[in-house]
């Protein structure tokens, strides 16, 4: 994982995200976010359009960074979440905490099932 470090305008840092978080990379991150709290800045937008796949099992120090975060006045939001990423957010519990909703209708469905006209029919 390849973390990028933006400001946001204010007092907010924005972290860009690249690649996968596997359960080492949620240490760097923890590491990134850690950096910014000791500069006084609260406010950290973590940008994770460009994210593959996150560990489940890391999600919980997002978690508590968040609440960490709150308690300081702050907060630390997450922006550009795939609907494979929110599904995993929402399994590992942390779908209230990021007040992350169900993606609309037409994103949901099967990942794995092919979607689009003129496949084959299986006889």
């Amino acid at each position: 994982m390849r973390i990028q470090t933006l400001p946001a305008g204010g007092n907010s840092v924005r972290l860009e995200l690249h690649g996968i978080i596997n359960l080492q990379a949620f240490f760097q991150l923890e590491e990134a976010v850690l950096k910014v709290i000791k500069k006084n800045i609260f406010r950290i937008e973590l940008e994770m359009s460009d994210v593959k796949h996150m560990d489940y099992r890391g999600v919980e120090m997002l978690v508590k960074r968040a609440e960490r975060l709150r308690g300081y006045g702050g907060d630390l939001t997450l922006h550009g979440l795939s609907p494979y990423l929110i599904n995993i957010l929402q399994m590992a519990g942390a779908a209230e905490v990021f007040e992350i909703a169900a993606p609309p209708a037409q994103a949901q469905g099967d990942l794995f099932q092919r979607q689009g006209k003129g496949l084959p029919a299986v006889a």
